[in-house]
Formats: C-alpha cells, structure tokens, sequence
C-alpha cells in the first residue's frame, strides 16, 4: 500500500495549477470555472475564488485586494462546474517497479497515484465535481463525481488503500461508468494497458457517444523499456503463473523493437479514434506531457 505521503504530492499539483483543465461543461447547479455553453448569458457577479499564479487577472478584485490583501478572482453565474472521471488500472502489472521491502512506492500504480491526485487536487480548486474508480487491485472502488474537502479526502483514500492485484477489466468498467454517469464529464484513463489495449481504445470511443470525453495516459515502468538487467534472469508474470528465464542481453533489441512498437500501437490507435494520449515513464518529470495532454484537449 502507499501512505498518504507517497500519494499527496503538493508540489506536482501547484506546477499543474497554472493550467486549467478543460473539458465539457455542464448545466450542473454548482459554480465552476468553466464557461457555460451558453452565448449571450447574463455575466452577473456570484461569488469570489482565490487566484492562483498564472491565470487570467482581468477578473481580480481589486477592491478587495485592497481589503485583505489577498488576490480573489470575481466569479459569474453563467460559470458552470465540469464533471471529471479518473478510471485508475489497478491489476497486478501496475505494481511492477515496488520496492524491495514490498511497499508500492516507486511502480506504475505510484505514479499514477500521483497524478490522479494531483489532477483531482487541481480540478477541485477548480470547484468541478470529481469521481474516481478503480479496475482491479484488491478493493475495486467507485467513488461518483462530487466536490469539496470530503470528495479530496474520499479520493485520497481510496489511492492510499488500493493494491494492484489480478487483472483489470478496463473496458467492462468502462461501459459501466457510462452507464453510471448521466452527464457530459471528462474521463480520464491511466493505464499501462498491457492487456487488451485495442478493446479498450474502441470502448473509449463508444463512451463519447454517452457524454464521456476520454484522456488516455499510459504509463509504463523504465525498467519495463530498458530491460536493464545483465545476467540471466527469471521473469514472472504478475497476472498469471506463467515464467520466463531468459538472458536480457540476447534479446535486449528484440525486446526493445516490440515495446515501441506495442507503445506506437496504442498511440496510433488513439490518435485515429480521436482521443488525447500521453505516454508517461516512471522516472520522468509528467508535467510537460501533462501540459501536452491539456492542450491537445483544448484544441479538440
């Protein structure tokens, strides 16, 4: 399991901060800071939220900056909250790069923690709704979009609780979100997507016909595209029972070609189906890629 501070990383959501994540708004019943389809509506003035660095300042008061010294920007009823949706691998492959005293810290599943929570951290402060499930792992969870300090803690749970275990059906819960969720939201999907990626892809498609507007973020381990090892070793598979003892050296290109290859695979896929995807390494910085991943959503 991870602890809360594995989980929690301030400093990855405050380098995200300065980008707002964009998606489908909504006519919910709740202020967020996304614009209202709507042309033409009434800008009345609601409410204040706190700035932060990097956003748009034509909106600060003023007048009660002068107050409390604090920057606060003007919020309008015509703002409507964005739903979003977190759908976190949870088999067994994602736990691949723990530690060796058996804690998850440093696997696929870590940093996809990582970024779950800071992503959900950013659209919080954000006021939108946010929801989060987990595919496989050994306590599947479905936490349905809701905001607010309970909702941050809701989510912040279920990442320090969950264990990477069995397998993942990604594309049934897929279908069952879509089912579950009523309104327009953004769904974002992490993943390694080592079992069955070209099903999955196809069932992202499908679930924008329902309101769901997929982002895919696949992440694999760097030992997982190196193959670092130098002696002969014995690999197992962490969803199965099956076992490989090979010499890395003697396979190290082969290797290598088909781990781009099945990398271009799920890419090319997503870019024909239309969907925003980044592809993440364990031991890189994300926010660039995340950076990407946010402006490929803003142009679409």
């Amino acid at each position: 399991m991870l602890d809360r501070a594995d989980v929690t990383d301030t400093d990855l959501a405050v380098r995200l901060r300065t980008h707002e994540v964009p998606g489908p708004p909504t006519l919910f019943p709740y202020r967020g800071t996304h614009a209202s389809p709507r042309r033409g509506a009434s800008l009345e003035f609601s409410e204040h939220r706190e700035y932060t660095p990097g956003e748009d300042t034509r909106d600060l008061d003023w007048k009660l900056f002068a107050r409390t010294d604090r920057y606060h920007l003007k919020r309008h009823e015509d703002e409507r909250l964005q739903r979003a949706l977190f759908l976190l691998d949870g088999s067994a492959s994602m736990g691949f790069g723990a530690s060796e005293d058996g804690r998850l810290t440093g696997s696929k599943f870590h940093h996809a923690a990582r970024i779950v929570w800071a992503l959900s951290t950013l659209l919080l402060h954000q006021g939108d709704a946010v929801g989060l499930s987990v595919a496989g792992g050994r306590n599947q969870a479905h936490l349905l979009p809701g905001s607010g300090r309970h909702q941050a803690e809701a989510v912040t749970e279920i990442l320090t609780e969950t264990v990477p275990d069995s397998q993942a059906d990604l594309s049934t819960v897929m279908e069952t979100l879509g089912e579950r969720v009523k309104d327009a939201a953004a769904l974002f999907v992490l993943s390694d997507f080592l079992d069955d990626p070209l099903r999955d892809l196809e069932t992202l498609q499908l679930l924008g016909v329902r309101g769901l507007r997929p982002r895919l973020i696949q992440i694999l381990h760097r030992d997982e595209v190196d193959l670092p090892f130098d002696t002969t070793t014995k690999f197992v598979d962490m969803e199965g029972p099956d076992t490989l003892t090979l010499d890395p050296e003697a396979v190290r290109r082969a290797y290598g070609d088909e781990i781009r290859d099945f990398v271009r695979e799920v890419s090319e896929t997503a870019e024909r189906l239309a969907i925003p995807y980044i592809f993440l390494i364990t031991d890189e910085d994300p926010v660039p890629a995340l950076h990407s991943l946010i402006w490929q959503v803003r142009r679409s």
